[in-house]
């Protein structure tokens, strides 16, 4: 019972990382409240996509451990997004009661 307790929290967790990156489209990436700028993460790589657009990778996650990609458009605004690298390592702690 206490396994299945944690596998959820890890699930809602995940669900959570979601929610949040999904809001973050249309955001431009340098506004006050995009999620790389308020939660000051750094700046991993900046490359270009197939589609013209830039996708720059922060390093995310409790630890920085998770790598999570912004694609931008030229007028910098967000996209898209992606996990880059370490998926388990990309959750949010749900709010609390």
């Amino acid at each position: 019972m206490l396994l299945a307790g944690c596998a959820s929290a890890t699930t809602e967790e995940r669900a959570n990382f979601k929610r949040v990156m999904d809001r973050q489209v249309g955001k431009a990436i340098d506004d006050a409240d995009a999620y790389p700028v308020y939660y000051r993460l750094r700046l991993l790589t900046t490359k270009s996509t197939p589609k013209g657009n830039t996708q720059q990778v922060y390093a995310a996650g409790r630890e920085g451990k998770c790598q999570v990609g912004y694609e931008l458009d030229s007028s910098r605004r967000i996209v898209g997004w992606s996990i880059v690298e370490n998926p388990d390592e990309c959750i949010i702690d749900p709010p609390r009661p």
